[in-house]
C-alpha cells in the first residue's frame, strides 16, 4: 500500500512534523513494516529526525563513494534506471529506524534537487513496486513546490494524508481547488488550536468531511526540539503511552488517531482486495 503525505501549507501545518510523528506511531502497536521516503533534497529530512549526528554519518559515506554511487535514494534510483529492478536490491539502501518495523530511505545529496526529482518521476513505478515487495506499507513524504514527482506521486498512491490549517481563507481556497484530491484523502489539521473558529466538527460540516477522518494535531515544541537532533523515535518511547495531565497528550493523541486512521484505510482496501478475489474466483 502506498500514502502520500502532503501540503499545500506545509510550512505552517508542520507537515515535516506530523510525517515523522506518524511514521512512527504507525509501527508503535501494530504488526506492519513500513518504509519511508522524500520526494525532495533537503535538509530537513528524515534522516535528522530519526538518527543522532545524521549529517555527519552520511557526509562521511559521500567521501567514499563515487558520483551517483552513494548509498542513498539517489543511488537507488540510479541502480532502478539502469535496469536492476529486482526487490532485493533495496535491503542495501534501506535505514533501520524500529527494528523489523520502520525503515527509511536516506539521502546522500550527491546530486541537485531538480535531476533528483526528475529521476524519481522517471522511476517512481518501478521503485515503489520494488519497496511493496519488501514492506507493507510505503510512506512518502511529497512537497507541493513544482515538483515533477509530486503530481504522478499523488496519482500513483492509494491513499493522500492531506495536512490543512484553520484559516478560512484558506481552507475555501483549497476545497475549491483541490477538490479532486478528497476522494481518496484524509486529513491531518497541523497547529491545531481549539480555539480556532474553524474547528474539526466545523470544517467536517463546511466541507462535508466525515469527522473519523480528520485528526488535530497541535504543535508540540518538545517533538520538534527532539526532531533537531535525531531523537524522535525516543520522544515517542517515552510518551507514546503518556497520561492525559501530561503536556505531550494532545500531540500524541492526535498523531496516534492519524495513524489508525490510515491503518483503517489501508485494512479496509486490503479486505475489499480479497473479497474482488475470491469473487473471480482467484
Amino acid at each position: 500500500m502506498k500514502v502520500a503525505f502532503w501540503s499545500n501549507e506545509y510550512e505552517k501545518s508542520y507537515a515535516f512534523l506530523n510525517f515523522a510523528a506518524v511514521s512512527i506511531a504507525s509501527v508503535m502497536s501494530n504488526p506492519y513494516t513500513v518504509t519511508v521516503l522524500e520526494n525532495y533534497l533537503g535538509r530537513d529530512n528524515l534522516g535528522k529526525a530519526f538518527f543522532v549526528d545524521y549529517d555527519n554519518i552520511h557526509a562521511k559515506s559521500r567521501v567514499t563513494t563515487d558520483f551517483y554511487e552513494g548509498g542513498g535514494i539517489e543511488g537507488l534510483l540510479r541502480r532502478i534506471y539502469r535496469g536492476d529492478i529486482y526487490p532485493g536490491i533495496l535491503r542495501g539502501y534501506l535505514s533501520e529506524v524500529i527494528a523489523e518495523h520502520l525503515y527509511y530511505i536516506p539521502q546522500s545529496g550527491v546530486i541537485n534537487s531538480e535531476l533528483f526529482d526528475f529521476e524519481l518521476y522517471n522511476n517512481l513505478h518501478e521503485l515503489i513496486k520494488i519497496i511493496d515487495k519488501n514492506t507493507d506499507i510505503c510512506y512518502i513524504n511529497t512537497r507541493q513546490q513544482n515538483h515533477l514527482s509530486s503530481k504522478a506521486i499523488l496519482q500513483e498512491v492509494d491513499l493522500i494524508v492531506i495536512n490543512l490549517i484553520q484559516e478560512p481563507d484558506y481552507l475555501e481556497d483549497f476545497f475549491k481547488n483541490y477538490y479532486s484530491l478528497i476522494s481518496k484523502s484524509i486529513f491531518i489539521i497541523g497547529n491545531y488550536s481549539p480555539r480556532s473558529i474553524m474547528s474539526c466538527k466545523r470544517i467536517s460540516k463546511l466541507y462535508e468531511i466525515p469527522l473519523e477522518n480528520i485528526s488535530p494535531i497541535p504543535y508540540n515544541e518538545y517533538f520538534h526540539v527532539a526532531c533537531s537532533y535525531g531523537g524522535a523515535k525516543e520522544f515517542f518511547n517515552s510518551n507514546y503511552f503518556c497520561p492525559r495531565e501530561s503536556p505531550n497528550y494532545l500531540f500524541v493523541h492526535g498523531v496516534r488517531r492519524a495513524a489508525n486512521m490510515i491503518l483503517k484505510r489501508i485494512e479496509a482496501s486490503i479486505l475489499l482486495a480479497k473479497e474482488e478475489m475470491e469473487h473471480c474466483g482467484i
